[in-house]
């Protein structure tokens, strides 16, 4: 294989990540990015601009917050079994 066919395979490899990438973005609509404190437009800019590595950011980083909120949620200080932050339990 030439460099110039491998040139070819990477390029559409990262293309494809690119395009799943923001497919993901745009499925999970701009109302779970708000409510994540996220803007969907600028991680579909990142991608777009910055390719393979801002999905890679976006995948591991952001869309867990995104996707599953109920897990980033703030209320631990308030849950059973935990110190209050005053020092009162």
């Amino acid at each position: 294989m030439d460099f110039g066919t491998v040139l070819i395979i990477v390029a559409a490899v990262a293309a494809v990540i690119m395009i799943l990438g923001i497919a993901d973005v745009l499925r999970l609509g701009s109302q779970r990015f708000s409510a994540a404190g996220r803007r969907r437009m600028d991680w579909i800019l990142l991608i777009i601009f910055i390719g393979p590595p801002a999905v890679l950011l976006y995948a591991a980083a952001v869309r867990p917050q995104v996707a599953h909120p109920e897990r980033y949620d703030d209320d631990t200080a308030d849950a059973p079994g935990s110190a209050a932050v005053g020092g009162h339990a």
